[in-house]
C-alpha cells in the first residue's frame, strides 16, 4: 500500500512539473529576398550583402531551431540563380525550408515547380522533398505544412490553391490532428493591407478546409511586404515584410505553450513575433523611411482595440 501511495505521489509531482515547465519553439521567417546574380546592380549587391550578414546573426542564436523562406527567394525563374541562393543559404548552421513564390517558376521559361524542387533536393543542405507541398515536424507537438499556391503557367501576383492542393491539405490536417499545425505559404488568404486577396481557386474552400479542424494554429505568409496579424476563427494569419531596402527585415517567431496536466494535449499556445532590421532607421536618410520604420515587436495576445473588436466578431 505504501508503494502505491509513493508511486501516486511521484506521478502527481511529475504532473506539477509538466505544468510549470513551458515549452517553446523558435524559428526565423525570411520572405521575398529577391536574390539575383546581377552583380552590376547596386540594389542586388546590397541585398546579397545584407542576407549574408543576417545569416551570420541568425547562426549566433542557438535558440533558433530552423529558418523558413516563404517565397520569392530569387527574382527570376532561373536555375543558376536558385542554386546560387542555396549556396548562400547553406551557410546557415540550422535546417532551412523554402516555399515557392510567384517569381520563381514559369513554364514557358522552362523552369517549373519540378525543376525548382529538384534543385532544392540537390543543393539545399537538408531539403529532401520531391513536391512543393510537404510537411516537416520539428518536435512532437507541432507540425509545419508547406503549401504551394503558385501558378506556374503564367506570372500572376495572386495565389492559386487548387482543389487537389486543398485535398492534400485536408489529409495532412487529419493525419496530424493530435498536433498543432502551422501552415507556411507565399500568398496570404487574409489580406494584411488594404489590397484585396485575389485567388484563382475558390478561397472559400480553403477556409472551409481549415475551419473543419481545430488544430490549425497559424498561417504564415509573405508576398505583400506588410507586417500584420489577423485572428480569424481560432487561426492567426501572420504576414511579414520583405527582406528588402531600406531596412532588410526578417522576423523571429516564438511559439510558447504548456500542457494542462499529465499526458494532456499541449495547450495555451502563445505566438511572439519580433522584426529585426539589418539597417536601423537612423542609418537611413529621412526621406526614405517608411511607415514601419521602427522595430516592430508584436505579441498577438496584445492587439489594439480595433483588432480586438474584429476578433470578437469573427470568432
Amino acid at each position: 500500500m505504501k508503494k502505491f501511495w509513493a508511486i501516486l505521489l511521484l506521478l502527481c509531482s511529475f504532473a506539477v512539473m509538466q505544468k510549470v515547465q513551458a515549452k517553446e519553439l523558435k524559428f526565423v521567417q525570411i520572405t521575398d529576398t529577391n536574390f539575383t546574380l546581377d552583380i552590376d546592380d547596386e540594389a542586388s549587391a546590397e541585398r546579397a550583402k545584407q542576407l549574408k550578414q543576417a545569416i551570420k546573426d541568425i547562426n549566433k542564436d542557438r535558440s533558433i531551431k530552423f529558418v523558413v523562406f516563404t517565397g520569392n527567394s530569387v527574382r527570376h525563374p532561373d536555375r543558376k540563380e536558385l542554386v546560387a541562393f542555396f549556396k548562400l543559404a547553406n551557410k546557415l548552421h540550422k535546417p532551412y525550408y523554402v516555399v515557392i513564390g510567384n517569381k520563381e517558376v514559369l513554364r514557358y521559361k522552362h523552369f517549373t515547380k519540378k525543376n525548382f524542387m529538384h534543385a532544392a533536393w540537390l543543393h539545399c543542405n537538408n531539403m529532401r522533398f520531391k513536391k512543393p507541398n510537404y510537411v516537416f515536424v520539428p518536435n512532437k507537438d507541432i507540425a509545419f505544412i508547406v503549401l504551394d499556391g503558385v501558378n506556374e503557367m503564367m506570372p500572376v501576383p495572386s495565389g492559386n490553391y487548387r482543389p487537389e492542393t486543398l485535398e492534400w491539405l485536408d489529409k495532412q490536417l487529419n493525419k496530424y490532428e493530435n498536433k498543432k499545425v502551422v501552415i507556411l505559404q507565399h500568398f496570404p488568404i487574409v489580406s494584411p493591407s488594404d489590397k484585396p486577396v485575389y485567388d484563382a481557386a475558390d478561397l472559400n474552400k480553403y477556409m472551409q478546409t481549415i475551419n473543419s479542424y481545430d488544430n490549425v494554429l497559424a498561417i504564415i505568409s509573405g508576398h505583400f511586404n506588410a507586417d500584420a496579424t489577423t485572428y480569424r476563427k481560432g487561426v492567426y494569419h501572420i504576414s511579414s515584410p520583405a527582406f528588402s531596402a531600406p531596412y532588410y527585415k526578417y522576423k523571429v517567431i516564438e511559439i510558447q505553450y504548456e500542457p494542462k496536466y499529465l499526458f494532456a494535449t499541449p495547450s495555451e499556445f502563445v505566438i511572439n513575433q519580433k522584426i529585426y532590421n539589418m539597417i536601423e532607421p537612423k542609418d537611413v536618410p529621412e526621406e526614405t523611411e517608411g511607415e514601419n520604420a521602427d522595430e516592430n515587436i508584436t505579441n498577438i495576445n496584445n492587439v489594439n482595440t480595433q483588432e480586438e473588436s474584429t476578433i470578437q466578431e469573427q470568432k
